[in-house]
């Protein structure tokens, strides 16, 4: 399926004021500031702990952030559909469960300044997939190589800032794999920091 997020007769609000993503763990919250190639992304970024945490940021009752868009980041191996507020939403790119499927996006139907990125299966998984495909030399750079090391390493407290986690991110976005440049294509599309995508 197919759709613009945002047309020529829109009004441009700035970055700061229109684009809030809300990521559930420490892991996604690292991914979308390596995602966010613009100062300042701090201020886009409001971690949420859990997924429950994510659906309560949206659903903002509130209404502490209307006139943002607002964007979850959770994993698929969460039961985010069971979280009331993130069942209103529906599918609009990819939903295969396949190992080819990296991620998924879904849209509000009312409030369609608002998305959820489902990473297929998690976050750690995601990001090790991604180094891999983007034949990065983990072994040399002191990261590890298999699955339940790698979820311990993306689990640490203060990973945002641990300086193995961030030439990880930062290399990943250098070598630019396909399963990271789709992501990154929708994210400077909800940003406004390239000509409208269509996806």
């Amino acid at each position: 399926m197919c759709f613009t997020i945002w047309t020529d007769s829109s009004p441009v609000p700035t970055m700061t004021e229109h684009a809030l993503f809300v990521p559930e763990c420490w892991a996604d919250t690292a991914l979308i500031h390596s995602l966010l190639v613009t100062p300042n992304n701090h201020l886009m970024v409001s971690h949420a702990q859990g997924i429950g945490n994510v659906g309560n940021i949206l659903e903002d009752k509130k209404g502490q952030r209307q006139g943002r868009r607002l964007v979850g980041i959770v994993d698929r191996d969460k039961k985010f559909h069971e979280q009331p507020y993130l069942a209103q939403f529906t599918l609009v790119v990819g939903g295969g469960k396949g190992p080819t499927d990296t991620h998924c996006i879904y849209q509000h139907p009312e409030r369609t300044d608002q998305y959820i990125i489902v990473l297929n299966p998690a976050c750690d998984l995601w990001l090790l997939k991604a180094a891999r495909q983007a034949q990065l030399p983990l072994d040399e750079m002191g990261v590890p190589t298999e699955l339940e090391s790698f979820k311990d390493f993306s689990k640490q407290n203060g990973v945002t800032k641990n300086p193995k986690m961030r030439e990880l991110l930062w290399r990943i976005q250098q070598a630019r794999p396909p399963m990271y440049r789709e992501l990154a294509e929708f994210v400077a599309s909800i940003m406004d920091i390239a000509p409208p995508r269509y996806l």
